[in-house]
C-alpha cells in the first residue's frame, strides 16, 4: 500500500511511481500495446505484465485499482479475471481486494469484486475476514453488500479499456457475457447461498466473530444488521467464554446490550469462571447496565466475587480490544481498579507481623 499513483498524468518512462498504478509502466496502459506478453499477440501483449504485477508490498494491479479507487481500471481487470483465483490474491498483510475495498468503506468496490467472485471467507493475518473489517471500521454499508446472497456477475464493457482494438479505435462489437457456463453457475449459486452465512460464524485469531467485533465497537447499527442476518446471539468467544451481553457490558454500550436483549439474548450466560452479564454489570459505573439486565430477567448473582476466572483481570483482555485503542473498560472485576493504577509495591506498607526494619 506503500507510494502514491500517478493517476491521470502522463509520465516518462523513468518517472512511474511506486506501488501505483503508474508503475505498471506505458505498455500497460492499453491493451495492444508492445510489452512483455508479445508472443501473445498484440491484442494480449499486455496481460502478463499486468496480471503478473507485484509490488513489493505483494499488491496485484486489482490491490492497487482498489487502493487508489480507481473504477475504470478496476472494471477493465474484472472484466477479464471475474470467476478466477486472481480476484483472491493476498498480499504481504494477508489482504485480497475485497479486504482493502472493506476497510476503506467502498461499498460498490465491495459489491463488485464480491459479484465477480471474490470469496468471502479469506482471512488476513489477523484471521479478520471481509466482514470483520468492515465491522472494525463501522462500514454499514460494506456490511450490507456482503450481508446477502452473490449477485451474478455480468462482464459488460463499461470500460474503454475493454473495447479498444489494438489500434486503439472503439471496438463496437464487444458485447457483455457471463463468466461461468450455466452448470457452473448453477453449482456455484448453491455454493454461494451458504458462503454469505458462513461468514457470520467465522472467527478471527481471537475466536471473535464479525458480531463480537461489532459489540466491541459499540456500533449498534451494525449489530443490528448482523442480528438481521441471522447471527448468533448467544456465541461465547474462546478466551474466556464471554458472551455478547458480557462484551456489551463490558463495552459500557447501554444501547447495544438493550438491542441484544430485545433480540433474544440469553441474560443468564456465564463465562467460564461463573460470572454473569448482570454481575459484570454491577462492577461497572453506568447503572443502566444492570437495570436493562434485570429488566430482562437476569438473574441476581450469587457470590460471584469469589468466583476467579480466567477473564478476571482485564490485563488479560483480547488483543483485538487492544489493538482498536482500549475498548474495554479496563476495570479489574474483582479489585474494582483501574488496570493504570499499579498495584502498591510490597515495601510500600508494612504488615502487621513485620518486623522493625530498624
Amino acid at each position: 500500500m506503500a507510494g502514491v499513483a500517478c493517476l491521470g498524468k502522463t509520465a516518462d518512462a523513468d518517472e512511474w511511481c511506486d506501488s501505483g498504478l503508474g508503475s505498471l509502466g506505458p505498455d500497460a496502459a492499453a491493451p495492444g500495446g508492445a510489452g512483455l506478453g508479445a508472443e501473445l499477440g498484440p491484442a494480449l501483449s499486455w496481460a502478463p505484465l499486468v496480471f503478473g504485477y507485484v509490488t513489493e508490498d505483494g499488491d496485484t494491479a486489482l490491490h492497487l485499482a482498489v487502493i487508489h479507487q480507481h473504477e475504470p481500471f478496476l472494471d477493465f481487470l474484472l472484466g477479464f479475471s471475474a470467476g478466477t483465483e486472481y480476484l483472491d490474491l493476498q498480499n504481504d498483510l494477508g489482504q485480497t481486494a475485497l479486504h482493502l475495498a472493506a476497510i476503506l468503506g467502498e461499498a460498490s468496490t465491495v459489491e463488485k469484486l464480491y459479484a465477480a467472485g471474490a470469496r468471502l471467507l479469506v482471512a488476513e493475518r489477523g484471521g479478520h475476514t471481509a466482514l470483520h473489517l468492515a465491522c472494525r471500521v463501522q462500514a454499514h454499508a460494506c456490511a450490507c453488500v456482503l450481508l446477502q446472497p452473490r449477485p451474478r456477475y455480468l462482464q459488460e464493457a463499461s470500460s474503454t479499456y475493454l473495447t479498444q482494438s489494438p489500434d486503439h479505435t472503439s471496438n463496437t462489437s464487444h458485447t457483455p457475457v457471463a463468466v461461468y457456463s450455466e452448470p457452473d453457475l448453477e453449482k456455484k449459486e448453491e455454493q454461494n447461498e451458504e458462503d454469505w452465512k458462513l461468514q457470520l460464524e467465522a472467527e478471527n485469531y481471537e475466536g471473535h466473530t464479525p458480531l463480537h467485533v461489532a459489540i466491541v465497537h459499540k456500533d449498534a447499527e451494525m449489530v443490528q444488521l448482523l442480528q438481521e442476518a441471522g447471527a448468533d446471539l448467544n456465541k461465547s468467544e474462546p478466551t474466556c467464554g464471554r458472551s455478547p451481553l458480557h462484551l456489551a457490558v463490558e463495552a459500557q454500550a447501554a444501547d447495544v446490550l438493550e438491542l441484544l436483549l430485545r433480540a433474544g439474548a440469553d441474560p443468564a450466560a456465564r463465562m467460564y469462571g461463573g460470572r454473569t452479564p448482570l454481575g459484570s454489570a454491577l462492577l461497572r459505573p453506568n447503572t443502566n447496565l444492570a437495570r436493562l439486565l434485570r429488566a430482562y430477567g437476569a438473574p441476581e448473582p450469587e457470590d460471584e466475587d469469589d468466583k476467579l476466572g480466567p477473564c478476571s483481570s482485564s490485563s488479560e483482555s483480547d488483543s483485538d480490544s487492544r489493538d482498536e485503542n482500549d475498548e474495554y473498560d479496563d476495570i479489574i472485576v474483582h479489585s474494582g481498579r483501574s488496570q493504570n493504577q499499579l498495584p502498591p509495591t510490597l515495601a510500600s506498607k508494612r504488615l502487621p507481623d513485620d518486623p522493625d526494619p530498624a
